[in-house]
């Protein structure tokens, strides 16, 4: 579970990114992250991986007071959450199974645990075709892929993508969301997507904070999407209702004019 408490955060030049903004995230949910350059996203972000710490009130994830880790205990809990960042931040010279089992020999893996892992995340996301390939030689979805495959495959709790579809088309975009989704679901891993994207929150809705100017303006839950049964119910015409008032009206009117014997 996520947890900010009262959280404000200003930087030594004065900016004030967070005011006093507290928010829960339960595990295993979905969540957007929107708004304008500058309202405080990516603040978010570093208080959530531990780069920065609040100002005041509190950051826990997983039950740790993120704010108040000593920074030679940070590397051991940003094992247990996956970022992923918009300029992928792939290692040049290392092939997409090396990218992503890098983020394993860090943690001191057998090496046979690895390539069972990797393996397994690079189907999870539709490259064990290109396990070989560098990632010159991708695509920009292939890469965002390989770096959301890194971020996965020390089994995080939580997963958080910083616009994982801003350099992508439309068609790319569904594509990735449909993976983030895969992910939630197979992986039970809780989802944090930062996005400025509107139609791509729209076509897959889910809760979604928007923040401004520090302050969170708004938090909405998707509305339930109707059954099948009711969408049709509701464009099928109902038939006219005569009420019984105006048949005897007919059946008095036709009697005075000898036409009901």
């Amino acid at each position: 579970m996520i947890e900010l408490k009262n959280v404000s955060k200003k930087y030594r030049n004065g900016t004030h990114a967070l005011h006093d903004v507290s928010l829960k995230v339960n595990d295993g949910e979905f969540i957007y992250i929107m708004g304008p350059t500058g309202s405080g996203k990516s603040t978010l972000i570093k208080l959530l991986d531990g780069e920065e710490v609040p100002t005041s009130g509190s950051v826990l994830v997983s039950g740790i007071n993120v704010g108040r880790l000593k920074k030679s205990k940070v590397y051991l809990y940003r094992r247990k959450i996956g970022v992923v960042f918009q300029d992928y931040r792939l290692l040049p010279e290392k092939t997409v199974f090396e990218n992503v089992a890098y983020a394993l020999e860090i943690l001191d893996m057998p090496d046979e645990k690895i390539r069972k892992r990797v393996r397994e995340v690079l189907k999870l996301v539709d490259l064990a075709d290109k396990s070989n390939a560098k990632p010159n030689e991708l695509s920009g979805g292939q890469q965002q892929r390989t770096a959301i495959a890194r971020a996965i495959a020390k089994k995080p709790t939580i997963l958080i993508a910083d616009e994982p579809t801003g350099n992508l088309d439309p068609d790319m975009t569904n594509e990735m969301i449909n993976l983030l989704e895969k992910i939630n679901r197979e992986e039970k891993t809780t989802l944090v997507v930062v996005t400025h994207n509107d139609v791509m929150v729209e076509n897959h809705p889910k809760r979604t904070i928007r923040i401004e100017a520090g302050h969170i303006v708004t938090d909405r839950m998707p509305e339930p999407k109707k059954e099948e049964s009711e969408v049709e119910q509701t464009e099928v015409e109902e038939e006219p209702v005569v009420s019984e008032t105006a048949v005897e009206t007919v059946e008095e009117e036709a009697y005075s004019e000898g036409e009901v014997s």
